[in-house]
């Protein structure tokens, strides 16, 4: 007779701990910032597209929504976000979008917010709502559904121009691929200590991106090795 040997789940974090409280405070503060910074580009978008200035501000209002949204779920808990921290580790991604802004490489923009940051948050929440507390998930959730909604507007507004924009697109991924999983590599121990898995996010978030990638126009082979190289440059640890 073979005997079959269940494996108790891991336990479940404690909200109240102190570990899960430092950990959440810094995952917050990403999270805040993150969606503090994609206010800012989509007005920035908004004066750089000005046909579709109406729609980008309302996308940009949504995001500050959601910093809103995310500092509740952290006071709900008694934490406050690490921004601090958060501005640091945003710093360089923040700082080429501004360069592509500043040089009128909107496709850079683009890929930078609509593709690279949605991406990552659509696989963040995703990964974060099965662990999430009460209060956060609904908000979560809500977010989620909001997010893919930007996530389409730079997809369109790229693969209607894909001939002209493939090689910036491309370029722009090479360089801003490995500063965004940089920024999950600095908390990828916070995120394990509120009970999410970074590998299983880098996975969704390559999947995500590399599914953006072939609906503008790649092959799948081509959007395959772009984002594989920059994940094998940034280890998890």
């Amino acid at each position: 007779m073979t005997h079959r040997h269940s494996v108790a789940p891991a336990p479940s974090p404690d909200p109240s701990s102190p570990t899960y409280r430092e950990a959440y405070s810094r995952i917050n503060g990403v999270v805040v910032v993150g969606e503090g910074l994609a206010d800012r580009h989509f007005r920035r978008l908004a004066r750089a597209i000005p046909e579709d200035g109406a729609e980008l501000l309302r996308l940009g209002a949504m995001e500050g929504r959601h910093a809103r949204d995310f500092i509740g779920c952290g006071a709900n808990l008694g934490v406050r976000p690490d921004a601090a921290l958060a501005k640091r580790l945003f710093a360089p991604l923040h700082a080429l979008f501004q360069v592509c802004d500043r040089t009128g490489d909107l496709a850079g923009c683009l890929v930078i917010q609509c593709l690279i940051v949605e991406c990552f948050a659509v696989a963040a929440y995703r990964a974060y709502l099965p662990v999430a507390d009460p209060y956060a998930q609904p908000i979560t959730a809500a977010v989620l559904a909001d997010e893919a909604e930007h996530r389409n507007y730079g997809e369109q507004w790229l693969q209607g121009r894909f001939a002209e924009m493939a090689a910036a697109v491309a370029a722009i991924c090479r360089r801003a691929l490995p500063v965004t999983l940089q920024i999950l590599q600095a908390v990828a121990p916070d995120m394990r200590a509120i009970g999410m898995d970074p590998a299983d996010l880098v996975g969704s978030f390559c999947e995500l991106f590399e599914q953006s990638l072939v609906t503008i126009g790649f092959s799948g082979a081509e959007a395959r090795r772009l984002v594989f190289r920059s994940v094998a440059a940034v280890p998890l640890g």
